[in-house]
């Protein structure tokens, strides 16, 4: 029974749509649920039980942690039906099970199924849990409970819960007891779940949220959780702790995004032999370091040199070098293309050039066509970034490869992969691919591919002309005081701080010829005001005069000259020992 309903919609919702948002969270409960890394789907079949006492109700953490402690370890290979059998036979001896994939259950009207799932934690000190799913199709009741060998650190509520679509089409969330309720679990399903689920009803036909989105579906989930984790105990410390300063770019989301790249890329080499790859654009050289490390043959190029190159050892191969459209690799066996920018589109053609058994692996990212600009989205239904995986898939298949499209478990908005494969070929067919492919380039790039500079031009406004700055700058201070907003110094004279403007309306006064100057810079305009903060204070679109630092909130920049002292025409609003600036 479940008497306890902890929180309940006011919309009416269909039946279609609540199955649809059920099996999105049975599919992806770690967008949800932050504990979870993966799952690993064990068994899934319809149910034929007949028994005075509910299904439901036979789910409960003792039953199923008696047969938990049964096996020698929690993993998909341990799982059989013998499990389920143990857990409902003492009910009904002639309980029937069948297995049935996860498409035929979404296509079918009634029935009560089954699922079994192991839940894969996304921390240390959290065991791996088995998860039983009650799916109730004549009642649109959907029960869901996770057990682990654990009193503490649960990665799901410990308790089961039920998801109910009422007899009046009202979306509940029920549990079995008041103890239950008041815990911190519960507030997760009432906070957390239930208004997730409600957003995906309002998305229910939006790309994001269709419920066929599924991850790492071509390896093996728990090969992966596994190396995962032995890989990040091993590397991941270590390189945040000495990823270099200088390279200005965030250890967190580099060392750990590698690290599941990687991860990834040896589930899915597991049953290849004699792997040799190069990764194009290799950028940091971090997947390169942790696949060498890991024993695979393989180096990396990119056109420049990173800094964090010099915390590697000399095992690790990195060499500077252009990757371009003629480029060939005759001995590879994977081509890499992770975040490669102007080389994604060119990934699978390379390795067609390289030899008829070249594979390849491409993390699209930022889109660009066959040209080297900017891909410009044709589909205007699909976002751009949608509409560019498309245009990526159609080059793979024109190239001939066999085309696994999979979404990585990495902290990017930017998940989905394409791993190209192929079978022998005869080298009549191989001949027409390469034919094939000469034809659109013709087709697509007529003239020479725009190329990444060997060295990457500084687009921050930093670079600018100083008179250039200057007059800007000038220009916009006579704005802003061309009212008056006075502030009382402490010798009691007054000091203009002027009237906030927004931005839009002050960047009018600056002339279009500097302005064309200025949007060949990243932020433009905006980015000159904030390198220049000390001067100016820009808040929700308003931008107005800073008044200058004192010596009690920095003395760091003491020994830099005072802006205003100069440059305002009531010169400073302190006095040499009270500002935070040189007046000499």
């Amino acid at each position: 029974m479940f008497p306890i309903p902890l929180v309940t919609s006011s919309n009416i919702i269909s039946v279609e749509k609540y199955w649809n948002i059920i099996m999105l969270y049975h599919d992806r409960p770690h967008i949800i649920n932050r504990k979870i890394t993966a799952i690993s789907q064990v068994l899934f079949c319809t149910v034929n039980f007949n028994s005075s006492v509910k299904l439901q109700d036979l789910i409960n953490r003792h039953s199923i942690l008696y047969e938990l402690r049964k096996l020698n370890e929690l993993t998909k290979e341990n799982i059989s039906y013998i499990f389920l059998e143990n857990l409902l036979k003492p009910y009904d001896n002639k309980v029937q099970l069948e297995e049935i994939n996860i498409e035929n259950f979404k296509n079918s009207y009634g029935g009560i199924f089954m699922s079994i799932r192991i839940l894969y934690p996304r921390i240390k000190n959290c065991q791996r849990a088995i998860e039983i799913v009650v799916l109730d199709k004549n009642q649109s009741k959907s029960t869901f409970l996770a057990v682990s060998d654990s009193k503490d650190f649960n990665i799901a509520p410990p308790f089961s819960y039920e998801i109910e679509l009422t007899i009046s089409l009202i979306l509940r969330i029920n549990l079995k007891s008041f103890e239950d309720a008041d815990t911190s679990q519960a507030g997760w399903l009432a906070d957390k779940l239930f208004p997730k689920l409600l957003k995906w009803i309002d998305n229910f036909n939006s790309d994001e949220n269709q419920v066929n989105i599924t991850s790492l579906s071509l390896i093996n989930t728990d090969e992966y959780c596994l190396t995962y984790d032995k890989l990040k105990d091993q590397y991941a410390s270590k390189l945040v702790k000495e990823w270099p300063k200088r390279c200005g770019t965030d250890p967190q989301k580099f060392v750990f995004e590698d690290i599941a790249i990687a991860s990834y890329l040896i589930c899915l080499w597991k049953y290849d032999s004699n792997i040799n790859f190069v990764d194009c654009g290799c950028g940091n050289g971090l997947l390169v370091y942790l696949l060498n490390q890991e024993g695979y043959k393989g180096f990396g190029l990119d056109i420049r040199q990173r800094s964090i190159w010099n915390l590697y050892p000399d095992t690790t191969i990195l060499q500077v070098n252009a990757v371009t459209p003629n480029s060939s690799f005759p001995t590879t066996t994977w081509i890499l293309g992770n975040h490669s920018d102007e080389l994604t589109p060119w990934i699978p053609i390379i390795a067609s050039k390289s030899s008829p058994m070249t594979n390849f692996f491409i993390l699209p990212c930022c889109p660009f066509d066959l040209s080297g600009k900017k891909f410009i989205r044709t589909n205007t239904s699909l976002s751009t970034y949608a509409d560019y995986l498309k245009y990526v898939e159609n080059i793979c298949i024109l190239c001939g490869f066999e085309v696994g499209i999979d979404k990585l478990r990495i902290p990017s908005t930017k998940r989905t992969c394409f791993i190209g494969r192929r079978n022998k070929l005869e080298e009549c067919q191989y001949q027409e691919i390469l034919l094939n492919i000469d034809k659109l380039i013709e087709e697509k790039v007529p003239n020479e591919v725009t190329q990444r500079e060997v060295i990457e031009k500084v687009r921050n406004c930093t670079q600018l002309d100083r008179s250039l700055i200057t007059s800007i700058i000038k220009l916009c201070v006579e704005k802003l005081l061309s009212g008056t907003n006075y502030i009382i110094a402490n010798n009691y004279s007054q000091w203009n701080k002027g009237i906030a403007v927004y931005l839009s309306e002050l960047v009018k006064v600056i002339p279009d010829q500097k302005l064309k100057q200025l949007k060949k810079e990243c932020g433009g305009f905006q980015t000159l005001l904030k390198n220049h903060r000390y001067i100016f204070e820009l808040k929700k679109g308003l931008v107005q005069l800073r008044p200058p630092l004192t010596t009690k909130d920095s003395l760091k920049y003491k020994s830099k000259p005072c802006w205003f002292l100069e440059n305002h025409p009531d010169g400073c609003l302190y006095n040499a020992e009270e500002c935070g600036y040189n007046h000499k």
